[in-house]
């Protein structure tokens, strides 16, 4: 795979069915669901098939693009699936992580957005492309590339009333006209565009006809269209989201989870509609270790979404895919905001929603100044006239956004790549496993044996995933189960014991030993005596829904040799 372009939903069916040809025993791919449209959601399931069904082993959840424009996310996914198929039998700990555990990938969560957003006159949309919350549009302006070059950019138009004025720094910036302006050259900013039902005097920004944003129609905390703008009319109405929670809910071994959206460069963690204070202070403390790991592998600040990540300081969002995942079925669930352009031009310490209220002109000459440098002949188009059909003279420029603050220049595409697949891979690091301790067979006389089995949890999670998957009761306690043949019966214990949840190291978290000490609260044990008359196999299954199912034979010998 090259990273010099980005992929088109054809393109990424090829690339991905390419791989599963070549790497027949590390992959395979399936169809999860189809979008409105009707294209198809593919999912790719990367484990080694020789060392059991993917079912068994702990899961890894990756998904990206469920923003229409936010097509990055598809290339980082894709980078994570050819590190982890290149690097089986090479790279040790890869081999081990595809050897033990499991990671489901959806690259691409919205192909009918992305396909509007990379056509060659393209149009930007929020998510999906069915007509909501009405079918009809309204009157006013209509994003449109007017000019067919490939671009959708703003158009400047001179106005005495204007709220925009040029830099005295550099020409082509616009800045804010202060409140004491007067008498000077002031211009409107406009999406490129045209005007439904103009009148030739008044300009409206129409709502768009595909209002929906996916990551607003999640079962937590829905709210309708009136309190939360794109919700859908129901949760999980649109078929994108459900194809996600079909799957996810199907396949509970899943205990963490990365969504890569854009932009800013942070990782945020769940919740969107309250604070940390509001989070058990066990997942709280994992939720963030988890998160400063992120942080020093790829450079990204960690933040909860409510505190330091709203739209408005008096808003919420409510029926996000994170928060839905974390609270309803207690896994742990990272958005990643891929690329940023001020950080990328030196601009430190900015708020990140903030900045976009208010921020120096200095800001805006330092990040055209990097784009001149660093972000390809087509970063910022210079301002040019057009005579539109119903505003007449006006200009077309300004940033192409596509490709500078939605997503990175191409040629800086796999860079972005490659610094965010550690954090993918060290999350496979950090998944519960089930292991056998001891399992020992003790012959007692006249065809009587005691079995003796000590389970244990050798990951960092524990088999639970988290407290919040505890209360919600998400997740089974491990079971372990002994099958016999005919003739063999049990004289004491049960064919099935629940040996409850086994903790891992996350609860040990504390650096300094006076508050910390180590239990094995990782294991737990269980016996049964058996009796048989002849020789026996005895198969035990030892099974977590979070951290994979162990499978051993005993045999059952009535002569000792």
């Amino acid at each position: 795979m090259e990273f010099n372009h980005y992929y088109t939903n054809h393109e990424i069916k090829n690339l991905l069915d390419g791989w599963v040809i070549s790497y027949p025993d590390l992959v395979s791919i399936s169809s999860i669901g189809d979008s409105y449209e009707k294209r198809p959601i593919w999912l790719l399931t990367l484990t080694n098939q020789a060392t059991g069904p993917d079912s068994e082993k702990p899961a890894v959840w990756i998904d990206a693009n469920i923003h229409a424009t936010e097509i990055s996310g598809t290339t980082i996914s894709l980078h994570i699936i050819q590190t982890l198929l290149q690097g089986y039998g090479v790279d040790s700990r890869i081999t081990r992580l595809m050897d033990n555990d499991v990671y489901y990938v959806v690259p691409r969560v919205n192909p009918d957005g992305a396909e509007l957003a990379m056509a060659e006159s393209p149009r930007f949309i929020r998510s999906g492309v069915r007509p909501y919350p009405w079918p009809e549009k309204d009157e006013g302006l209509h994003e449109q590339d007017i000019d067919q070059d490939g671009r959708i950019l703003l158009m400047r138009v001179l106005d005495p009333n204007g709220d925009w004025k040029i830099s005295d720094l550099d020409p082509r910036l616009m800045v804010k006209r202060f409140p004491t302006d007067y008498g000077g050259q002031y211009y409107r900013l406009l999406p490129e565009g045209m005007l439904r039902d103009f009148d030739g005097y008044v300009i409206k920004l129409a709502r768009p006809v595909e209002g929906l944003d996916f990551n607003r129609n999640f079962p937590f905390e829905w709210r309708t269209e009136v309190a939360q703008e794109g919700a859908g009319p129901f949760p999980a109405s649109e078929p994108e989201t459900r194809a996600l929670i079909d799957f996810i809910s199907c396949h509970p071994n899943i205990n963490l989870a990365v969504t890569y959206h854009t932009f800013s460069r942070v990782i945020l963690r769940p919740y969107s509609t309250k604070s940390d204070d509001e989070i058990e202070n066990d997942d709280l403390w994992v939720m963030k270790k988890i998160g400063t790991i992120g942080s020093e592998l790829i450079g990204y600040r960690c933040v909860n979404t409510f505190q330091d990540f709203k739209y408005s300081p008096k808003e919420i969002t409510t029926g996000g895919f994170d928060d839905w995942l974390f609270d309803h079925l207690g896994v742990f669930t990272y958005t990643i905001e891929l690329w940023d352009m001020p950080t990328e031009a030196g601009i430190k310490d900015r708020k990140f929603i903030e900045w976009f209220r208010e921020h120096p002109q200095e800001d805006d000459l330092q990040i055209l100044e990097w784009a001149d440098k660093h972000g390809g002949p087509d970063a910022f188009v210079n301002w040019y006239p057009f005579e539109h059909p119903q505003l007449g003279k006006v200009e077309l420029g300004g940033w192409n956004s596509m490709y500078t603050w939605r997503n990175p220049p191409v040629h800086l595409l796999g860079a972005e790549a490659a610094r965010n697949t550690p954090f993918a891979l060290a999350l496979g690091d950090m998944l519960p496993h089930l292991d056998i301790h001891t399992l020992e067979v003790t012959p007692l006389g006249n065809g009587d044996y005691h079995v003796n089995l000590v389970v244990e949890n050798t990951g960092f999670l524990p088999t639970h995933t988290s407290e919040q998957g505890k209360k919600r009761k998400a997740v089974r306690p491990v079971r372990a189960q002994i099958d016999l043949p005919e003739g063999v019966v049990i004289f004491s214990g049960k064919r099935v014991v629940e040996l409850g949840h086994l903790a891992g190291r996350s609860n040990k978290l504390a650096v300094h030993v006076m508050f910390n000490v180590s239990p094995t609260d990782n294991r737990s044990r269980t016996e049964w005596v058996l009796h048989t008359e002849d020789d026996a196999l005895v198969k035990i299954h030892v099974s977590s829904e979070r951290a994979g199912s162990i499978h051993r034979d005993i045999q059952l010998k009535t002569k000792q040799e």
